[in-house]
């Protein structure tokens, strides 16, 4: 097969060239428990299926957009490690957690100073574009339009990242480790509330799951939420506030127990 076929448009930089397999997720954030041990994946009723490494699409940048994205995956894995954001960051250590009280002990938080945010926000609406433009099925849970994948495309190439960035980040945290897995990102809508604790509004996110901590790409305006100064957005404070929830307590749990049963329905039924 003639190595022509395999040239293209780079979705990226726009630059023609021959296509290099770009992981939506980093790697490194996406290992089986056991080296050498297949992904398994669920297909919706029909069974498991295995892979051998993470999604990546084979026809969406050449060399130098990879190493773009290998550029600004690589900044955002050293910091998350350095902070214990994600659980391949603990080590002997592991990351202490405040409770919010005993009548929430599944719940905590962590205050962080000292992280390098532009990076992290970086990584989140780089990971937002790869996922929106792949025309990968198991990126068909992305709904972002035209004009939200051309602003984000601008962050990914280079923008600066201010306070007033179209995609405000926020974060959770796993504070206890579970069974490693991976969830391919996703929109969906997350309940606002104000800060005297009353319901607020609905707003639109891309949730992004890597290895124990959940990135909340808000893809719709925020209003007073989204004040100056929120340590609870990426970028807004000198400090750093990340909700956590224990493993067993989270929607990364239900989620996994549902695809388990939903991988192995025809196994199950048959017995």
């Amino acid at each position: 097969m003639s190595r022509e076929k395999y040239k293209g448009v780079c979705a990226l930089t726009g630059a023609v060239g021959p296509y290099v397999r770009c992981h939506i997720l980093p790697q490194a954030f996406t290992r089986p428990s056991v080296v050498g041990e297949a992904l398994y994946q669920s297909t919706r009723g029909r069974g498991e299926a295995r892979r051998w490494s993470s999604w990546y699409d084979p026809k969406l940048v050449i060399r130098k957009g990879e190493d773009i994205l290998s550029k600004i995956d690589d900044a955002a894995i050293k910091e998350l490690r350095k902070h214990m954001l994600v659980w391949g960051g603990w080590t002997i250590f592991q990351p202490h957690f405040e409770k919010f009280g005993p009548a929430f002990p599944e719940h905590g938080y962590r205050v962080l100073s000292g992280v390098n945010t532009s990076s992290l926000i970086r990584f989140g609406l780089s990971v937002a574009w790869r996922a929106s433009v792949s025309t990968m099925a198991d990126m068909a849970g992305v709904s972002l339009n035209s004009s939200q994948q051309t602003e984000l495309k601008k962050y990914v190439l280079g923008a600066p990242i201010t306070e007033t960035s179209s995609f405000p980040i926020s974060l959770i945290q796993l504070s206890t480790k579970g069974m490693i897995n991976n969830q391919a990102p996703f929109t969906d809508t997350k309940q606002m509330f104000t800060e005297d604790g009353r319901v607020g509004e609905k707003v639109k996110i891309l949730r992004i799951y890597v290895d124990g901590l959940i990135l909340h790409v808000h893809l719709s305006s925020l209003p007073k939420e989204r004040a100056k100064g929120s340590a609870l957005f990426l970028d807004s404070s000198d400090k750093l506030i990340v909700p956590s929830v224990t493993y067993e307590a989270s929607y990364q749990y239900e989620n996994m127990l549902h695809l388990m049963r939903e991988s192995h329905s025809s196994r199950i039924e048959r017995k």
